[in-house]
């Protein structure tokens, strides 16, 4: 999966390593000509110094043919403007950062879909009910991507991210375990108990809780 990354921050620096290390492809576009140097040499992937927003940037890094454009700097403008020049310019999906529940409308409006860290994790704490195995959380890009959470159930053995069998499109973006929330990279762990969210096409969502619930990865 070819994967370009819009802002290096704690977020993205983030990403960039996990999606790395898992063997995706992985272009990240930082504007900090100091971040930019320390994450090139800390990174085992490809970081272009640059402005995300810009054309000519997101073209070098070949956004033509990522399979995700992921905008996650600290600016929801900018979010919003890389994803909308990365959909024209050819990338197959997108996915914002959203900063300011405020901004959400018009992230909407543009069809720009987004995750918001604090809304997720108030959302999925708040619950008292229990999920059984899947729940759509919410629909985005069209409707054709999904945010779902899969409660890992007891008698799954404890494995590895890396060791999964997922959709190649598909992006863990929480695991949730005894209220604690953190961002699922190759080597985070999974047992039963914990809860999963992820961010998928619709048509994959069976295919990513078979992943998440079966004996063999």
């Amino acid at each position: 999966m070819r994967v370009v990354i819009v802002g290096g921050g704690k977020v993205g620096g983030y990403l960039a390593r996990e999606l790395g290390e898992a063997g995706h492809v992985v272009t990240l576009i930082e504007r900090s000509d100091r971040l930019a140097e320390r994450l090139g040499e800390s990174l085992e992937v490809l970081v272009l110094e640059g402005d995300g927003t810009s054309v000519d940037m997101l073209e070098e890094a070949e956004v033509g043919r990522a399979d995700w454009l992921l905008a996650v700097t600290g600016l929801d403008e900018e979010n919003l403007v890389a994803c909308e020049l990365a959909e024209t310019l050819g990338a197959r999906q997108v996915l914002a950062r959203l900063n300011d529940p405020r901004n959400r409308a018009t992230f909407d409006a543009l069809s720009i879909p987004v995750v918001a860290v604090t809304d997720l994790i108030g959302e999925v704490i708040s619950r008292e009910i229990d999920i059984v195995d899947l729940e759509r959380i919410a629909l985005f890009g069209r409707g054709s991507l999904s945010l779902i959470e899969v409660d890992i159930r007891a008698g799954v053995p404890d494995r590895l991210v890396a060791e999964l069998r997922l959709p190649p499109n598909a992006i863990l973006v929480a695991r949730i375990r005894d209220d604690v929330v953190d961002v699922p990279g190759a080597r985070t762990s999974l047992k039963p108990g914990d809860r999963v969210l992820a961010v998928t096409r619709v048509g994959d969502e069976a295919e990513v809780r078979s992943a998440l619930l079966s004996s063999d990865g």
